[in-house]
């Protein structure tokens, strides 16, 4: 197996047929079915399905494909690999999730420059669950996690108090806190979809064991947070106050006091997480992670 039949993989994936795969690689047809038939046999599973309408992924055709990606994106980091040995320093590849503190992650930087100035972070933009398979395939050194992985090795570095955030015109706003009560009956926006797997019924039993009955609405926070919220009529977002003044930056933010049905606080704990074991350069950067400290101010 070589890179190109991955790129002419990769190209069929992206296009949905051979033929619109291979305009794009100025290949003709033949041979490009050829190349994936090569590839299929090479790997003893089957890529696509031949349908009329187009190639359409398998299980196993989808697995490469989600691998591809990392592989492609770690091909594009090779100048800065390069660049970076030849300065004399060190890559550490760190995962970054959705959800961190701006703030917080800027004062990190610069105590690890004063810790560790051999070391240049690289940067890698993933959900917690994406951050867990790139750390399992060797592909990052240290990941940030929402989420304590269950067979790698951990480290809770930073604990963000969870909120709700409001429109400037709601009742709510006024609160000191908000507890469940208040949320009865109201559509309230969460932050679960693709990052945090096990929230949703986390704060589903909390609101029902509270004996409220709460709409949920349960989306990936991003610049559109407000967008989303407005045209969906929220009533309320539960989020960090950091998430809230940098997506929803015109609402007004509360805490909440309440825990979840086990009595534990609702809290947003970020975890570093590394493949044992752990190399000096990892457990000096944890222990800075972890001693670097955080107020929303």
């Amino acid at each position: 197996m070589e890179l190109r039949h991955l790129t002419y993989f990769a190209r069929v994936a992206e296009a949905g047929s051979v033929s619109g795969a291979a305009a794009m690689l100025h290949m003709t047809q033949p041979s490009l079915s050829r190349q994936i038939a090569d590839l299929e046999r090479e790997l003893g599973h089957r890529l696509f399905e031949r349908t009329a309408d187009g190639m359409v992924l398998t299980a196993a055709g989808r697995g490469l494909h989600e691998h591809v990606a990392v592989v492609f994106a770690q091909l594009e980091r090779i100048p800065e690999v390069v660049r970076t040995f030849g300065a004399g320093q060190e890559i550490v590849r760190l995962g970054l999730p959705p959800g961190v503190p701006h703030e917080w992650f800027l004062a990190v930087i610069a105590a690890l420059e004063a810790s560790l100035p051999h070391v240049a972070l690289s940067l890698v933009e993933a959900s917690s669950d994406e951050q867990q398979n790139l750390l399992r395939n060797g592909l990052i050194d240290v990941g940030l996690l929402h989420v304590q992985p269950p067979d790698l090795g951990c480290a809770p570095v930073l604990t963000q108090e969870l909120g709700v955030a409001v429109p400037p015109d709601s009742p709510l706003g006024d609160r000191p806190s908000i507890r469940f009560s208040d949320l009865d009956g109201r559509r309230v926006m969460a932050h679960a979809s693709g990052e945090i797997t096990s929230e949703e019924a986390r704060l589903r039993s909390a609101s029902a064991a509270a004996g409220v009955h709460t709409h949920w609405m349960f989306r990936r926070f991003s610049v559109h947070s407000e967008l989303i919220a407005v045209s969906s009529k929220v009533e309320a977002a539960l989020m960090t106050e950091a998430s809230a003044r940098r997506n929803l930056s015109g609402w007004r933010w509360v805490p909440f006091m309440e825990r979840d049905a086990t009595g534990r606080d609702l809290a947003v704990v970020t975890w570093a997480a590394w493949r044992p074991p752990a190399r000096a350069t990892t457990t000096t950067l944890v222990q800075v992670l972890g001693a670097t400290p955080w107020s929303p101010g």
